[in-house]
């Protein structure tokens, strides 16, 4: 190889490197560079094999030319074959006749007819684990100019497997965190749910025998109260747990919080709160999934419900304003308001400051369905003067 094509070649793999530390996407990464390999060396096929770890065979996890698809079912025994060879002695293997190295048996697995092959080991800090191989030199044999620029880039395909290696373990161990604190968060709340139905079950058994209308009522209002709270905490668990884009419809926001006040119009009247609906008339239709805006309202409006203690002259005030590219939704109340330290809370799954009657998923829910909705939700509140919630929609459907 002369000193002009080997400068070209050096600079096509810093290229490479380049490329390496730039992708995200692991798959589509090793593809491009098997697939640049395959031109930088001119051969008729590249391929990168890595040892499956459940069964401790060899198998093809990238590979590029015409049987690509054929190698991709191919698993071998460690022993097995020229990369069995290599991944077993961590040697280089150039060989331009396979079948003298190998005392004329043939390495069948792939169906491929081999005239020349280059493999070496792929290594992160002296482990083996897996190996690239170039096979049919299309303009002659394999050299030691190959070898060398090879290594080069077996070198980077190694801290790139090495780093998506790492990354995976890392994705793995945040999600076995989150599942810890959710199993945790579960217990609590279904532990009190259980308390409630044993208490109720207490009190029915104790009377059923007596015939105690009364208690046995008493005992079954409270079993009734916690198989509510179970479907409520099922329900939301769904609802945080729902993918998919929203199901946008054109739908009138102002309708849909007159619908929600008339369903909460019981509760307001009973506990003598004073509602103030100031509805834009410039608001009209706006593109959203009204089922799930509406679970967002009825939340927050529920919660302003809830939120009065030792206030006598209870306001609740729901507003909707129309901006240029966007929909407000007020809802504000002059209850006892949010401390500092819970308003860092409030979002965080099963937080609740409802004691045993919310699930703490509520406002983790309405935070997720309006994000969805690519909105914002806006909290303001001081303790013991009200708080705030504004939902901050887009007038238009964003993809």
């Amino acid at each position: 190889m002369d000193q002009k094509t080997k400068i070209e070649k050096l600079e096509k793999i810093v290229n490479l490197n380049l490329l390496m530390n730039q992708a995200n996407d692991l798959a589509e990464l090793l593809n491009v560079i098997l697939t640049e390999s395959e031109n930088l060396f001119n051969v008729a096929g590249t391929s990168i094999f890595l040892e499956d770890k459940d069964t401790g065979k060899l198998f093809f996890y990238i590979a590029t030319g015409k049987k690509k698809y054929v190698l991709k079912t191919i698993y071998l025994q460690r022993c097995d074959g020229i990369r069995g060879y290599v991944f077993n002695t961590g040697k280089v293997l150039l060989e331009n006749d396979p079948e003298v190295l190998f005392c004329g048996r043939k390495d069948k697995s792939s169906t491929f007819a081999m005239k020349n092959i280059l493999c070496l080991p792929l290594k992160i800090q002296n482990k083996i684990i897996g190996v690239i191989e170039l096979v049919n030199k299309k303009n002659g044999d394999f050299s030691e100019d190959d070898v060398e620029l090879l290594r080069a880039v077996s070198s980077q395909i190694s801290i790139t497997l090495e780093r998506a290696r790492l990354i995976e373990e890392k994705i793995k161990s945040e999600r076995l965190a989150t599942i810890g604190d959710t199993i945790a968060g579960l217990s609590h709340y279904i532990k009190n749910i259980l308390n409630g139905l044993r208490c109720g079950e207490f009190i029915i058994n104790k009377n059923i025998k007596s015939r105690n209308f009364e208690k046995l009522v008493t005992g079954w209002k409270i079993i009734q109260k916690n198989i509510n709270k179970i479907s409520t905490l099922v329900l939301d668990m769904l609802q945080y747990s729902k993918v998919g884009e929203p199901r946008y419809i054109l739908t009138d926001i102002n309708t849909l919080i007159t619908d929600v006040s008339e369903l909460l119009n019981a509760k307001i009247k009973a506990k003598k709160i004073d509602l103030t609906m100031n509805l834009g008339k410039d608001v009209g239709d706006i593109e959203i999934d009204p089922i799930g805006i509406y679970r967002c309202i009825l939340n927050l409006f529920s919660n302003s419900i809830e939120a009065f203690k030792r206030v006598e002259n209870k306001k609740i005030e729901l507003q909707t304003i129309l901006n240029e590219n966007d929909v407000h939704i007020i809802i504000k109340d002059n209850g006892c308001g949010i401390t500092k330290d819970n308003q860092e809370k409030l979002f965080t799954k099963y937080f609740s400051t409802k004691g045993l009657n919310g699930t703490g998923l509520g406002l983790p829910i309405t935070k997720k369905i309006i994000e969805d909705h690519k909105g914002r939700l806006q909290l303001k509140s001081e303790k013991d003067i009200g708080t705030v919630f504004t939902i901050i929609l887009p007038r238009k459907r964003m993809s």
